[in-house]
């Protein structure tokens, strides 16, 4: 039996377009993921920065000037640090500053009337006094001391440990804009983002060449594993049609010469004699061997599919079920251009079906459909009979034939799976791609 070969490059041109879509969508997600990551660091990094920027004021422009006059609320040590204050607020640099006691008492800030009023201060900002620590964060302005910034929005919020002129530990605050932190997020961002598209680009385009490689191997063995399959089938066929030939020409000639040599004793023999009734039973026993062996020859050497077609065949199975009272019917589309190996496998399977609900399913009405699709072709047997757990029979020896029919499909790449219960009636569907 000669199998027609099946072309696999469109579905090795399909398998590297579904691996080049699969890798451009992960290409944006993690490109996706690493901007979003670089905004990140970048923004964690400006503010930093302002963290910075608050410790250099702290140390530089406000801790000279905080003196023990500061502390008891001096009008004119107030003014002196007033001044240098409010020229980085008019610049735009900063927005708010406050100087807090190790107490939590506000005794100087910008905004006049928060001078001599205390809150709590967080831990992590006590932690802060007496070190030249310092720390930023995006604040949302949420907290009691935060009331005449609140209307802002968002800022940059900083505190940094300084020590006034004798050397006693004080908390110094700064708010700065939240604008140009974003800004140098993004120019951060930008900065980094080009180099990192770029390795991620250059990674898809080396697992290109891989993926083309790793696909034509994956043909070729696709296309050995499909030429063993042909040639398993050839030689089975060839295997049937020698034991067919040896049954037909020895054992089935035999046995119907005996037939005959019998019937012709039978008629000879007077119906009274002991040996009449031995040869008439010994007659029916041979002529039923005959006919149950005629029957297994037809099975073993099926109809010829490529001249025939498998609808006619398929119509030839269903007709011993109709013989017994079943009502049947069938539907087979076109299957002229599937491989004969998948025609010769449908055949095969509908065969075992249409067997076990004749032999086992005690059912009055049997549908088998065969449609053929773009990916694949599939048989549908449905029976209204008893039903069967596929699991709780797998060891039944009547079940074999459908055990090794399952085996056969997995082998060919297709499935088969049952939809059954007790009384139920059952359904099998046999998938094969093409």
């Amino acid at each position: 039996m000669a199998l027609r070969r099946n072309d696999s490059r469109p579905e090795v041109r399909r398998a590297i377009t579904r691996f080049l879509l699969l890798n451009l969508l992960a290409m944006i997600i993690v490109a996706a993921g690493a901007i979003g990551w670089s905004v990140h660091v970048a923004k964690t990094q400006a503010v930093r920065a302002a963290a910075r920027t608050a410790r250099s004021i702290a140390t530089e422009l406000v801790a000279p000037l905080c003196t023990q006059e500061l502390r008891g609320g001096d009008r004119v040590a107030i003014d002196a640090l007033d001044r240098p204050v409010r020229d980085r607020i008019r610049d735009g640099s900063i927005l708010r500053v406050k100087i807090w006691t190790p107490e939590g008492r506000i005794i100087y800030s910008d905004a006049t009337e928060l001078i001599g009023k205390s809150f709590e201060l967080d831990s992590n900002d006590k932690a802060l006094l007496g070190t030249d620590g310092a720390h930023a964060a995006i604040s949302s302005l949420n907290r009691p001391e935060n009331g005449l910034e609140a209307k802002a929005g968002r800022l940059v919020e900083t505190y940094a440990g300084i020590r006034d002129v004798n050397g006693q530990p004080l908390l110094f605050e700064a708010y700065f804009p939240v604008g140009p932190v974003d800004a140098d997020a993004r120019a951060i961002a930008w900065d980094f983002t080009p180099s990192a598209l770029a390795t991620i680009l250059a990674l898809q385009l080396l697992q290109l060449p891989l993926a083309l490689v790793l696909a034509r191997r994956l043909d070729r063995a696709h296309g050995e594993h499909r030429r063993l399959l042909e040639h398993a089938v050839a030689a089975s066929d060839m295997e049937r049609r020698r034991i067919v030939r040896d049954l037909h020409d020895g054992v089935a000639q035999d046995l119907a010469g005996v037939a005959y040599m019998l019937e012709s004793l039978e008629g000879r023999i007077p119906p009274d004699s002991p040996f009449y009734q031995a040869i008439t039973r010994a007659t029916g026993v041979i002529q039923t061997d005959v006919r149950s062996l005629r029957h297994t020859m037809v099975d073993l050497y099926p109809p010829d599919l490529a001249t025939d077609g498998l609808e006619h065949a398929v119509t030839e199975l269903v007709a011993p079920l109709r013989e017994a009272g079943i009502r049947s019917v069938a539907t087979v589309e076109d299957t002229l251009d599937l491989p004969e190996l998948t025609v010769h496998l449908l055949y095969r399977a509908c065969r075992e079906l249409l067997r076990n609900v004749l032999k086992h399913a005690g059912a009055t009405e049997v549908a088998v459909t065969i449609t053929v699709e773009p990916d694949q072709a599939t048989l549908t047997v449905t029976d209204n009979g008893a039903g069967f757990d596929l699991q709780s029979s797998s060891d039944d020896p009547d079940r074999l034939g459908l055990r090794l029919l399952i085996e056969a499909v997995e082998d060919a790449g297709g499935s088969l799976r049952v939809v059954a219960a007790p009384g139920g009636g059952t359904t099998v569907d046999v998938a094969i791609a093409r």
